[in-house]
């Protein structure tokens, strides 16, 4: 929770914000990400998510699509 805070007070920030999350397999460093990357979608912004394999690719997409099917657009 105190990296979703840390980085939703950052994206209220004037000037672009250059943070990474970092931390062991399991600790939520996907859903900072779905959730940093809705909120500046829905002001109007382009997202792009860097992830070094393909198999990681693969890994971040089905919790995006899980996770972004569930809003009522």
């Amino acid at each position: 929770m105190q990296a979703i805070d840390e980085v939703m007070k950052g994206m209220d920030q004037s000037k672009p914000m250059d943070r990474l999350i970092c931390g062991d397999v399991g600790y939520g460093k996907t859903e900072v990400a779905i959730r940093a990357a809705y909120r500046a979608v829905m002001s109007g912004k382009q997202v792009g998510i860097l992830v070094p394999t393909t198999v990681l690719a693969q890994q971040h997409y089905q919790p995006f699509v899980s996770d972004l099917r569930s809003i009522p657009w």
